[in-house]
């Protein structure tokens, strides 16, 4: 997570400011930690692996 808010932020910090750009998946992740099921059955990782903080749309 911290290599990819790091991600985020440098395109942040580009001039526009933005907010909110990791709270979904962040969320998200914290909700799947919380809960300690991760990977304790058959689980689709992609949207964990899947991820491309260069990539992904910064919200408005």
């Amino acid at each position: 997570m911290a290599i990819e808010d790091a991600a985020v932020l440098s395109r942040c910090l580009e001039g526009v400011e933005r907010e909110g750009v990791a709270k979904e998946r962040t969320a998200r992740i914290q909700a799947t930690s919380r809960a300690n099921t991760w990977l304790s059955g058959r689980t689709d990782t992609d949207w964990v692996y899947g991820y491309d903080a260069w990539t992904v749309p910064l919200a408005a």
